[in-house]
């Protein structure tokens, strides 16, 4: 006798991984959105509660590396040519004389004030020092990431997709060069190709060459600046100038995107749910959408991952192309030995990491039920 079937819906969710351990009775009163959308408040004070724990955790590794046996800041500062009458007079005015602890104590004591103290060349506040290039970071940052997660994403798919064809051969060998080149020898490599041989790229000489005039601005990056005063050809000039940095971090990122995209997408479309969308007569970008959306969790941890690489590798990359962003800001001073600028960067840098992860739990959290419901 034959069995008769039921026909099955087309608007089939091919993203809806829910297995039937998973389906529990729902408490009176409390249906399965109500559930779905349980912000976990506890969770989030946690994560926020870590950031002060953790920036205090970043500053007194800060303040007691750089202190070691062995270093002697007052002789940096002083010059190979300072005699013992100066370096003790370098260590009285700037109170290296003092017991570590006390040093130690009066350092936090300015923290929680929001004072990190003074330069020892400038004579300036390193906050100012710090925020005033800040912003240069952050633009150049957040551009190559933009570009290392859409091309990473778009070469992780495709190579999933058409698994084991040329597309994936393609993209799977293009991987493999961007990960063994370091982030330098790309930038190098970048220079030396579209600027000295095809001459395309301006010349790396920072934001934008001495001859043109930089608007007046807030936030001390050419290419807003100009953008918000209207001045169309400083801003065209300056936008020429930062192709190369942020290709150069954006592609050499995107072999870590790729990998965890094309890891993900592949285990997703082998899955019962989409070849089962796949029997329902779902089209191929409607099958493709539905393995994104199981697989952006992934991706957005990667972010967060990738952010702290940003935020961390930066120095070398500007100091190739002459930008004056904080991160190269901070190479000059370690070598000058200027123990408060050295003891700022690190905390800004690690704050900006550790408010990156929290906002990358947000948002997952605000994305994805499932995390949801297991917290």
């Amino acid at each position: 006798m034959p069995v008769e079937t039921q026909p099955v819906s087309a608007s089939y969710d091919a993203t809806d991984t829910t297995t039937a351990s998973d389906m529990s009775p729902a408490e009176p009163g409390k249906g399965s959105a109500g559930a779905a959308r349980r912000v976990p408040v506890a969770m989030l004070l946690g994560r926020l509660v870590a950031i002060p724990v953790s920036i205090f955790a970043v500053a007194t590794l800060a303040f007691w590396l750089i202190r070691l046996p062995g270093t002697n800041a007052a002789a940096a500062i002083g010059g190979e040519y300072a005699d013992a009458e100066a370096i003790a007079r370098i260590e009285g005015e700037l109170g290296f004389n003092r017991p570590l602890w006390s040093q130690y104590t009066d350092f936090l004591a300015g923290l929680v004030r929001g004072d990190l103290g003074m330069s020892y060349f400038t004579r300036r506040p390193v906050s100012e020092e710090i925020f005033g290039r800040l912003p240069l970071d952050l633009t150049v940052g957040l551009l190559g990431l933009v570009v290392a997660i859409v091309v990473g994403v778009g070469m992780g798919a495709v190579g999933a997709y058409y698994r084991t064809g040329p597309a994936d051969q393609t993209t799977r060998v293009i991987v493999s060069v961007l990960q063994s080149l370091p982030e330098y020898v790309f930038a190098l490599v970048l220079v030396y190709v579209f600027f000295y041989v095809l001459g395309v790229a301006p010349a790396p000489v920072g934001q934008v060459s001495m001859r043109t005039a930089v608007p007046d601005g807030a936030t001390g990056v050419v290419v807003i600046d100009s953008l918000l005063a209207g001045d169309m050809s400083t801003f065209g000039r300056a936008a020429q100038q930062l192709v190369l940095p942020v290709l150069s971090f954006g592609l050499v990122l995107s072999a870590v995107f790729a990998r965890v995209t094309r890891s993900q997408f592949a285990t997703v479309l082998s899955s019962q749910q989409i070849q089962y969308a796949r029997a329902c007569g779902l089209t191929p970008a409607r099958v493709f959408w539905s393995a994104f959306t199981v697989s952006r969790t992934a991706v957005l941890t990667t972010i967060a991952v990738v952010t702290g690489a940003i935020i961390g590798g930066g120095a070398i990359m500007q100091k190739i192309y002459n930008l004056d962003g904080a991160a190269a800001f901070g190479v000059d001073s370690i070598f000058k030995f200027d123990l408060p600028v050295i003891q700022g960067i690190v905390i800004a840098l690690g704050g900006l990491t550790v408010v990156a992860f929290l906002v990358i739990d947000i948002v997952i959290l605000l994305l994805d039920p499932r995390v949801r419901h297991k917290s």
